[in-house]
């Protein structure tokens, strides 16, 4: 057998590559993917080597088997949903997370009638008592508890977050809302229990962090050694992102090889043999993989670490690509949705990578033209990936890792460690707040570069097609600078060239995002010639006490408009345009400039009034951004013409005062309303009286105080587009206005039953008709 085996070396990619294909086919079927599967079929076949296509084949049965059951996993009787049920959760301790009056447990559920299922919940505290008890607890807990079992909401907006998608990756099916917690059973881990005492160490580690060092360090330590982002981390993400050095602070390789070489340097130093060490690294290993939580990175690097030791160990005579190969097959065998994942994707890709941008610097004499070259060629590697999850790729991200990665290397790791160690022996105050001091310092040096000194290109969302030709022309890339080819420079071209697809796009779009409750539609020209953003979308603030205050405090728009904007290429809007003075209208405006720079905003006369949006407008004043007071009668845009139709004189920014919009697209008509309500309308078809639309956005989110029936037959409609929230607590849209809209035939459409509502067309062809992201029944 393991003369067999050794027949293959060399060649494991080419079971990797199958088991790959295998998985996307099984789990994610299409045309392409079953394409690619038949190809790596044929292409092993045609190796015609017994071993190889034995091997490669196993594999694919093996990995169809751990689909299947991956997927029957999901198939099995849910927990029933939409009642009231009594059971049991148990929990580990570093899968308790609090922001604010929120907790989040993910664990094990289950009834006397069924079987454990696992299950992420969430519940608010009552009190700050109730809150501090949970913090403090360091120990497994079984909770009895009430609550209420439902679906995770899927996608909702076109490239956007999937939840639904993101919990079955974990294997979770279902949430529960937990309505009261009616006893907490600590439950102490037996001595054999190995993965509940590390989730206990765990937990220690990070309330530990906390006790003992100030904010900032304290934030790091958690983050580069525990693998443990806070919500406070979450708040620097943005910024972190930005400068294209987010990785440096997700565990890696980086980390893995910094504390695995700090181990075997002590331990041989100790006089433990080398015929020992194998097994002790591999107990570390499995310790540290545990007390940072199991990452993807990091127990991809620990295992690809041990099957490079034991290659030289029993002298397998694998490559450096086989060892790759093989760490990834086993992830696969265990996780099938393991590059499902961004964690994934970037993980294994980048290591993948690793091994072939090596070769092609090491020929560089100048080392530290030999470490930019390679983090920038590393880089460049990326992009594929970056268009599938991300859509924006850092240029600067090579120079800032370029310059970081020897800090963190050599001083920040090694330091946060000893710091770390010393304190369970002794305290010093100097060394806690001149840790505190530095990283205070690093955090404005960084936030300095965010603003000024990061360049970003915003590639959109990569078609699958789109993404494979990409990978194609980044391979031959690799290839011919490997070869010192001077094709080389053409195949950079044409990188650059389909990284900026977006202004070959015939495609021209009005999209009504789904932003919950409040507005959000977004229009854009073919070829990317304009861009422009009708209202933000945002949420009312209710008052809260200090200890119930999130301290991740982050936008709507940040998981629906931004993301949106960002997977249609768009890097600066053009126009956007504020209805009225509501927060659910306009709240987010700041926070959406401060991703997607905002050119020209236009508001009806009055608006500033409202001191919320005035402080808004001064904001984006002293950031560039034009600001136009405007009534009816006014024209916006270039390549998109709308019409100004309300208000006529100045208002103050409330429902009356809302901005009407008319646009014409693709002899398509829409009309754009606000929370204009009866009222309004009755004077805007007084005064346009031979004013047709085909599209309505139907105006204060299906409000009875809106959509007089003799507007909608004067308007002539096909299409009402309602904006509302799931469970709202103003139980929009209104039975009144349904019915209205049903009477006279009109397709009603509504965000919160059928997620983003778009139309597209192109020079050549008719607008579409309306398209839906959730399908309904």
């Amino acid at each position: 057998m393991k003369k067999h085996l050794k027949q293959i070396n060399n060649y494991w990619i080419f079971s990797v590559l199958l088991a790959i294909g295998t998985v996307f086919f099984v789990l994610e079927v299409s045309i392409l993917t079953t394409t690619i599967w038949f190809y790596l079929i044929i292409r092993i076949l045609c190796t015609r080597n017994k071993t190889i296509i034995s091997v490669s084949f196993l594999c694919m049965f093996i990995l169809i088997i751990s689909c299947w059951q991956t997927e029957s996993g999901e198939k099995k009787i849910q927990i029933p949903e939409n009642t009231e049920i009594r059971g049991q959760m148990f929990v580990l301790p570093d899968k308790l997370k609090l922001d604010g009056d929120r907790l989040q447990l993910e664990g094990h559920f289950f009834t006397s009638k069924q079987a454990k299922r696992k299950i992420i919940g969430f519940y608010r505290f009552t009190s700050e008592q109730e809150k501090q008890r949970w913090q403090r607890e360091c120990l497994p807990v079984q909770i009895n508890l009430t609550g209420e079992v439902a679906t995770p909401l899927g996608q909702t907006n076109l490239n956007g977050f999937d939840y639904q998608k993101y919990l079955k990756e974990k294997a979770i099916y279902q949430t529960l809302s937990i309505s009261k917690i009616e006893s907490i059973q600590v439950v102490r881990p037996k001595l054999y229990e190995l993965l509940e005492w590390l989730s206990s160490y765990r937990k220690r580690a990070i309330d530990y962090c906390d006790a003992m060092f100030l904010a900032e360090t304290s934030l790091h330590l958690k983050t580069l050694i525990f693998g443990f982002k806070s919500s406070e981390f979450s708040q620097k993400e943005g910024m972190l992102a930005n400068l294209g050095i987010l990785h440096l602070f997700s565990l890696s390789g980086m980390h893995v090889t910094f504390f695995i070489g700090c181990f075997r340097y002590v331990i041989l130093r100790i006089g433990i043999t080398k015929e020992r060490l194998f097994w002790l690294q591999l107990f570390f290993s499995i310790v540290y993989a545990g007390l940072t939580g199991f990452s993807i990175s990091v127990v991809r690097a620990l295992l690809q670490s041990m099957i490079s030791l034991s290659n030289r160990e029993w002298k397998w005579n694998l490559s450096r690509l086989d060892c790759w190969s093989l760490t990834l097959l086993i992830g696969l065998f265990f996780k099938p949705y393991l590059l499902f994942s961004a964690g994934g994707q970037l993980s294994y890709g980048l290591s993948f990578f690793i091994l072939y941008v090596q070769p092609i610097v090491a020929r560089l004499n100048n080392r530290y033209i030999r470490i930019y070259c390679f983090s920038l060629l590393l880089n460049i590697t990326m992009i594929p990936i970056v268009g599938l999850s991300f859509f924006e790729w850092q240029l600067t991200s090579s120079l800032f890792t370029f310059l970081l990665l020897p800090i963190f290397e050599r001083a920040i790791l090694p330091i946060l460690t000893i710091s770390l160690l010393s304190s369970f022996v002794f305290k010093s105050d100097l060394l806690i707040h001149s840790l505190e001091l530095y990283f205070l310092f690093q955090q404005s040096v960084f936030e300095w570069f965010s603003h000024h000194s990061t360049f970003t290109i915003v590639t959109g969302a990569f078609s699958p097609i789109l993404f494979l030709w990409i990978s194609i022309i980044l391979f031959l890339f690799l290839y011919s600078m490997e070869k010192q080819s001077k094709k080389a420079y053409l195949l950079g071209v044409g990188l650059i060239l389909l990284m900026f697809n977006k202004y070959f796009s015939f495609n021209g779009t009005v999209a009504f995002i789904d932003v919950g409750q409040g507005d959000s539609i977004f229009i854009q020209a073919p070829f990317h010639q304009e861009n422009i953003l009708i209202d933000t979308g945002g949420k009312v603030g209710f008052g809260k006490e200090n200890w119930a205050i999130k301290a991740k405090q982050t936008s709507n728009a940040e998981y629906s408009v931004i993301p949106y904007l960002k997977s249609k290429g768009v890097k600066y809007l053009d126009k956007v345009l504020i209805s009225h003075g509501d927060m659910d209208h306009c709240g987010d405006l700041v926070a959406i400039n401060q991703k997607i720079p905002i050119r020209s905003l236009y508001f009806p006369v009055g608006t500033e009034k409202k001191a919320a949006f005035r402080n808004m407008l001064n904001r984006l004043k002293q950031e560039g951004t034009k600001c136009y007071p405007v009534l009816a009668g006014t024209s916006i845009g270039q390549s998109i013409s709308l019409e100004v139709l309300a208000p006529s004189k100045s208002g103050e920014g409330e429902n009356r005062d809302s901005m009407v919009v008319y646009a014409k697209l693709s002899g398509r008509r829409f009309l754009f309303t606000g929370d204009l309500e009866k009222e309004g309308e009755r004077q805007l078809i007084d005064q346009f009286k031979k004013l047709k639309v085909d599209v309505l956005k139907v105006g204060h989110h299906g409000s009875k105080t809106s959509t007089a029936p003799l507007f909608i037959q004067a308007l002539d409609l096909t299409d009402g587009i309602i904006s509302c929230g799931r469970q709202n607590r103003f139980s929009h849209p209104h039975e009144e206005v349904v019915t209205t809209l049903e009477k006279a035939n009109i397709n009603c459409l509504r965000t919160d039953k059928d997620g983003m509502i778009y139309y597209e067309w192109t020079p050549l062809s008719k607008i579409s008709s309306a398209k839906t992201i959730i399908e309904q029944d």
